[in-house]
């Protein structure tokens, strides 16, 4: 339920994933499946921690066309969103305190994802 929209010099941190070449139209075919709501593909250039090392990846980068995209809407009505939306991977909500757990778990800040987070957190318990 992250959705990425372009932001100038913005900084996204997460996990990057090699895919060994046999398997790459396999799972490009499998990412393109599940990323089909509204999303495009962009190469960009990433920064490895903490080798500081730069790659090419892939990203999936969120158009007008996504349903789920709310825009900049107020954190309440995100988190009505996620309190209701599951999909083939299973619930949002799961979804975004995994995030935030994997987030802190790399010394990451964000604070849309930890108050997004804690007031899910908040609903669910």
């Amino acid at each position: 339920m992250v959705t990425l929209i372009p932001e100038a010099d913005a900084r996204c941190w997460g996990a990057a994933y090699r895919v060994q070449a046999a398997h790459w139209d396999a799972v490009l075919l499998a990412l393109d499946w599940r990323e089909k709501g509204g999303y495009r593909r962009r190469q960009v250039q990433l920064e490895l921690v903490p080798s500081g090392q730069h790659v090419e990846a892939l990203v999936y980068v969120a158009t007008e066309r996504n349903p789920n995209y709310l825009g900049p809407a107020p954190l309440p009505e995100i988190a009505e969103q996620v309190l209701r939306s599951a999909g083939p991977s299973g619930s949002n909500t799961e979804y975004v305190l995994r995030l935030a757990d994997a987030l802190h778990d790399m010394d990451a800040e964000d604070a849309h994802v930890f108050a997004l987070a804690e007031r899910l957190r908040r609903e669910v318990d």
